[in-house]
């Protein structure tokens, strides 16, 4: 018996000196400069050229299995606060794709923070789930679901990451930047898989599943400073509207994977225009563009480790409580420019 409670009073400490030493590499990797730490994700995403691997039906260990999706809590993908996927956790959608790196070439505009200036930025470009390609195929019957995740990175503080996507169901084109992506989603029109999905999203304790929030962009400087409750400005919604060139750039009908196509497009290409929404019934405004800093390649380590966390959207109605009068719930709520009820 005493034995049995060593060894377990040793795995609890262990457990216990693990997360201290992870707590404390964190504080350690957050203090470096932007520069600093994109140097060092750009490396590992550069490291090997190999893509990861769409999740099986059924895999070993059974968190790695595409069903595990509608068990796994998202509390994770919103609280924790780091660059790379924490332990035991697996990429379960958008799980393959291309990476580079980017930067916002930003116009005047009144938020703050990374709003103002956001050179160090990686971006994920990925289906929601793998597509059935083939010539025969459309885009719609095939499944493809563009999205990207944004990171970008800043000094002494964690990154700020944003999610986009055109609408959680399949577009009709297999070109990628055919359409508007936003960070906020329209939850109508949604198929059998779809309504898991957001059932699995709203485990992550928000009552907003298909919106991400943008306040953490607007409270740090990409330098670093702090931007105070009272002076902290951000909208409520982005737009990435894809340039003429983009937009045209591949064919309706497939034509070759989407790596294929990505690794086509410069480095220095302007992909979309950024658009803002100062509030709810705003029009968007220009903003900025998104423009690549690298070309576009397969990445295990994107695919497998980079992590993005969501910022639940009651972070930014906190800061603008009249924000919700407006938008009182979902169904209240029509998220515009992809909502039939626009």
């Amino acid at each position: 018996m005493l034995t049995k409670t060593v060894l377990t009073y040793s795995a609890l400490l262990g457990a216990v000196s693990a997360a201290y030493l992870r707590g404390f590499l964190q504080i350690s990797y957050d203090s470096q400069t932007a520069k600093e730490k994109f140097d060092y994700l750009f490396d590992q995403i550069s490291s090997d050229n190999s893509p990861g691997s769409w999740p099986p039906t059924v895999g070993w260990p059974p968190a790695s299995a595409l069903p595990y999706i509608f068990i796994e809590s998202m509390k994770p993908t919103v609280s924790e606060v780091t660059d790379v996927m924490p332990d035991g956790r697996y990429k379960l959608i958008h799980s393959v794709g291309g990476a580079a790196g980017v930067k916002l070439e930003l116009e005047e505009n009144p938020y703050t923070g990374l709003f103002q200036q956001a050179e160090y930025g990686l971006i994920r470009f990925a289906s929601a789930k793998e597509p059935k390609e083939g010539a025969d195929v459309g885009a719609l019957d095939g499944g493809f679901t563009p999205g990207m995740g944004i990171k970008f990175l800043r000094d002494n503080q964690p990154s700020a990451n944003i999610v986009f996507l055109h609408k959680l169901t399949a577009q009709d084109s297999w070109n990628f930047f055919k359409n508007t992506q936003s960070n906020h989603l329209s939850v109508g029109g949604l198929g059998t898989a779809e309504n898991l999905l957001k059932k699995k999203i709203e485990t992550s304790g928000s009552n907003w599943v298909n919106m991400v929030g943008l306040s953490d962009m607007a409270r740090y400087a990409e330098d670093g400073s702090e931007v105070s409750d009272e002076d902290i400005k951000f909208p409520f919604q982005l737009l990435l509207i894809p340039t003429d060139e983009m937009a045209s750039k591949f064919p309706d009908e497939y034509e070759k994977p989407l790596i294929e196509q990505l690794r086509t497009i410069g480095s220095g290409t302007t992909l979309y225009e950024l658009h803002a929404k100062e509030d709810y019934d705003a029009a968007p405004v220009l903003i900025g563009r998104l423009t690549t800093t690298s070309t576009i390649e397969s990445s295990v380590f994107a695919d497998s480790k980079l992590f993005l966390k969501h910022q639940i959207m009651e972070e930014d109605f906190a800061l603008r409580p009249e924000w919700t009068e407006r938008c009182a719930s979902n169904d209240d709520c029509p998220i515009c420019p992809v909502d039939a009820r626009c």
